[in-house]
């Protein structure tokens, strides 16, 4: 098989990915390097987040947006510090040690795995709720209409509500 068509067998979308992350990259290089001390403080903050990308299977990646969220929320602070003294290396490297930065940060990411894991709970809390509301109101319009209508507006071969008390 020769090189050229080793080439073809890739599909199109695959190629045209490929370029596009590189030309990103690419001009992202200079604002990496101008605004090194914010990378720093933000690499050092949003570890958890690269921990919730890496846990994250779902196809959403729900996890990952909550964590990273609240995580930016909570390396903010630390980034607000830094620009007040003007992108200062040695200040970065202050932030970046300083176990107050990292309590808002990761306590923020925590935030994000609370809310992640805590919301399908209390949504299913809640609509289990509602449905057995519902269900009772609609038990008591069936009986309602056996009383008014009597046992033919049931079903054959079926009990209605009336029947079961």
């Amino acid at each position: 098989m020769s090189e050229r068509s080793k080439e073809n067998t890739a599909p199109q979308g695959a190629r045209k990915g490929g370029g596009r992350t590189i030309m990103t990259g690419l001009l992202l290089l200079p604002v990496i390097a101008v605004l090194m001390p914010s990378c720093i403080v933000l690499a050092v903050g949003m570890l958890p987040t690269i921990v919730a990308y890496v846990v994250d299977r779902t196809a959403g990646k729900y996890l990952t947006i909550t964590v990273a969220l609240l995580n930016f929320c909570g390396t903010l602070p630390g980034l607000r510090d830094l620009w007040l003294m003007r992108q200062a290396y040695g200040e970065a490297a202050r932030i970046a040690a300083d176990p107050l930065h990292w309590l808002t940060s990761y306590g923020a990411a925590a935030l994000g795995w609370i809310v992640y894991l805590a919301v399908p709970v209390i949504l299913s809390m809640y609509y289990s709720g509602v449905t057995a509301h519902r269900m009772e109101g609609l038990k008591r319009a069936q009986a309602n209409l056996v009383e008014s209508w009597g046992p033919a507006v049931t079903p054959q071969g079926q009990r209605g509500p009336a029947e079961d008390q």
